[in-house]
């Protein structure tokens, strides 16, 4: 991925698909379909609330919000 792709996600959208893949919630082909479903179906900046709608698209929970904010499922 350019730079020019990571740069449509905002900061806090893009660090929390780094921590997803790096904890192992995120398969690498995982990771690819978030970022081509981010990137076809948003325009413009692509902030965190959309990043977790694409996630439950992927069977990933982000509970980043909730009681169980340190798990990922």
């Amino acid at each position: 991925m350019g730079p020019h792709e990571q740069g449509r996600f905002a900061p806090e959208a893009w660090g929390r698909l780094l921590q997803l893949k790096g904890s192992g919630a995120l398969s690498a082909p995982e990771l690819e379909q978030v970022i081509e479903r981010a990137l076809t179906h948003i325009d413009g900046r692509i902030a965190l609330d959309d990043l977790r709608l694409l996630l439950e698209g992927v069977g990933v929970i982000d509970d980043t919000d909730g009681p169980g904010a340190d798990r990922v499922h």
